[in-house]
C-alpha cells in the first residue's frame, strides 16, 4: 500500500509522486484511487488502489547509487546482429527495472561509443535517458528532469571515459613481442 509522498513508478506512466488518495463514484460503485504527479509537468494520474498491486508498480530507486554501480561495471559487448540486439535492450527496457535499463544505456553508450547504433536503438537509447531521468527527478524534488537529463548524460560520458581505458583483452598484456 501507497501513502501519499511516496515516490512510485508507474510502467506506463513513469515516475511520480503519490499526492493523496480519493474516492469517486461512477455508476453507483465507490472507488478509491491514489492521485500520482507525474514528473516534469506531465500532468497526474488516478490509478486505483484495488489495482495497484496487479499494475507492476515500484518504489523510485532510493539514490543514484544503483546507476552508479552499473556505469561502474566494464559494459557487455553486445551482438553484431541488429535483431539481437534490439531484443535484448527492449527486453531490459519492459522490465522496468533501473539495473536493467540502466545496464541496457550504459551498453548502448558503449556500443554508439565503439561501433554504431540502428535508428531503432538510438531511439531506444533516447527512451532509457527520458525513463531514467524522469526517476532521477522524482527522488530529487530540487532537480527537475532537464537537470536530471543532464546529470545522466554527464554519467555516461564519465562511464566512457572510465572504460575507454580498461584493455580490450587481459591476455594482450602479457603478449610479449619478439624480434
Amino acid at each position: 500500500m501507497y501513502l501519499a509522498g511516496d515516490q512510485i513508478v508507474h510502467p506506463r506512466y513513469g515516475a511520480g509522486i503519490i499526492k493523496g488518495q480519493k474516492a469517486v463514484t461512477l455508476y453507483g460503485k465507490t472507488r478509491k484511487y491514489h492521485i500520482v504527479e507525474l514528473v516534469g509537468n506531465r500532468g497526474e494520474v488516478m490509478i486505483p488502489m484495488d489495482t495497484v498491486d496487479d499494475m507492476d508498480i515500484r518504489p523510485a530507486i532510493k539514490n543514484m547509487d544503483v546507476i552508479e554501480e552499473i556505469f561502474s561495471a566494464p559494459p557487455t559487448e553486445l551482438s553484431d546482429d541488429y535483431r539481437a540486439r534490439q531484443a535484448l535492450i527492449e527486453k531490459q527496457i519492459k522490465t522496468r527495472e533501473p539495473e536493467a535499463m540502466a545496464e541496457a544505456l550504459r551498453d548502448l553508450a558503449w556500443r554508439e561509443h565503439t561501433d554504431k547504433l540502428t535508428s531503432v536503438e538510438l531511439k531506444m537509447k533516447s527512451k532509457l535517458v527520458k525513463m531514467l531521468s524522469r526517476e532521477m527527478a522524482v527522488i530529487r524534488p530540487a532537480v527537475n528532469v532537464e537537470k536530471a537529463t543532464n546529470k545522466l548524460t554527464q554519467m555516461i560520458y564519465e562511464m566512457l571515459q572510465l572504460h575507454e581505458d580498461l584493455p580490450e583483452d587481459e591476455d594482450d598484456e602479457d603478449e610479449v613481442v619478439s624480434t
